[in-house]
């Protein structure tokens, strides 16, 4: 079963591109069907990858490819990285020329690695980051890392489109009184091929899920309870639980089930 993670939808918006220098990685699961890469500026990183992991050090790479979940954990106070995350509009040609390939998760040769980060530091850098640049300076980029690197086999995603499907669907629409067999009939499959397709993708129930999303949105209303002046029910409802009692017996089944929010 997958590791569980959460799905940032925002990483899939048409021509959507992430290029930060960024001194906090995130420390949740997640997963998207764009790429990742990071390279280690400053500091050291431990990446775990779906269920391996590896403590990055100063030059050294880590990539994510779609669907597959990683977070990060700093290993020293302070850290810098550098943070791109590609959408599939950017990697068509890749996929294309390299059909069924995939690059190393961890990339740990720093010599070769100079030559990668120096690209992805003047892409950082350039003040007009329009399309066609950024199409540029993606393919200079991964023909960079095809040099440097042996290819590896990909492990493809079966029912990847399903999947996408059905995790936008939820990401848009779960504070809502949604269920699995209402989505998978909105989207066009059965229940039980979307639940099978959800468990394996994500690596929880579909109830658990939609309920760590609602979890998470109450916890943002949380924090700024007294700004918004809203009670807890108030903050329940508005993330789509029905009463407090149902957001504790969720908020419980999660604990129980090690799902952290």
């Amino acid at each position: 079963m997958a590791e569980k993670g959460l799905y940032l939808p925002e990483a899939d918006v048409a021509r959507q591109i992430y290029i930060k220098e960024d001194p906090e990685l995130a420390t949740v699961g997640h997963f998207h069907e764009g790429i990742e890469l990071v390279a280690i500026l400053e500091g050291e990183v431990e990446a775990y990858h779906l269920m391996r992991k590896e403590t990055l050090h100063v030059g050294e790479i880590f990539f994510a490819d779609s669907f597959e979940c990683h977070h990060y954990k700093k290993l020293t106070p302070q850290i810098r990285a550098i943070v791109i995350v590609l959408s599939s509009d950017y990697t068509g040609l890749f996929r294309e020329l390299y059909a069924g390939k995939t690059f190393p998760f961890f990339m740990k040769d720093t010599d070769k690695n100079a030559e990668i980060i120096a690209l992805m530091t003047q892409w950082l850098n350039e003040k007009e980051k329009t399309f066609m640049r950024n199409m540029g300076y993606c393919n200079l980029l991964l023909s960079k890392i095809v040099e440097c690197y042996d290819l590896e086999k990909r492990e493809e995603k079966k029912d990847k489109n399903v999947s996408l499907k059905l995790l936008k669907y939820i990401n848009d629409h779960y504070v809502e009184d949604i269920s699995l067999t209402q989505v998978a009939k909105t989207i066009g499959y059965s229940k039980e091929y979307c639940s099978k397709i959800f468990s394996e993708v994500v690596g929880m129930g579909f109830r658990d899920y939609l309920n760590f999303l609602r979890m998470r949105k109450a916890d943002e209303y949380f924090s700024m309870k007294k700004e918004l002046k809203m009670t807890t029910t108030e903050i329940v409802y508005k993330c789509g639980f029905n009463s407090t009692a149902t957001f504790y017996r969720a908020q419980k089944a999660l604990k129980n089930r090690n799902i952290k929010i």
